[in-house]
């Protein structure tokens, strides 16, 4: 079974680096941010690396949080 880290704040600072140092040790990512292009870039950087679930929100935004959690692709959060 292959583990899965939640990163918020993943398109900038600590938590992109967390997101990245995670990858390396083989953790499948589901990064969250509030910018789609640097959660595009972060997905495509670490795409030879794991898989990489971005999830575009404002941690926030209470309602948007509940959204992305209830809609998420099944398959992502599946073991393998």
């Amino acid at each position: 079974m292959s583990k899965t880290a939640l990163v918020t704040g993943a398109t900038s600072g600590i938590g992109r680096a967390t997101a990245i140092a995670l990858a390396k040790q083989g953790y499948r990512i589901i990064a969250t941010g509030r910018r789609h292009e640097r959660l595009e870039e972060l997905q495509q950087e670490l795409a030879e690396t794991t898989s990489v679930l971005p999830l575009l929100f404002d941690v926030r935004n209470k309602e948007a949080v509940q959204f992305a959690i209830e809609h998420h692709p099944c398959g992502f959060l599946a073991n393998e």
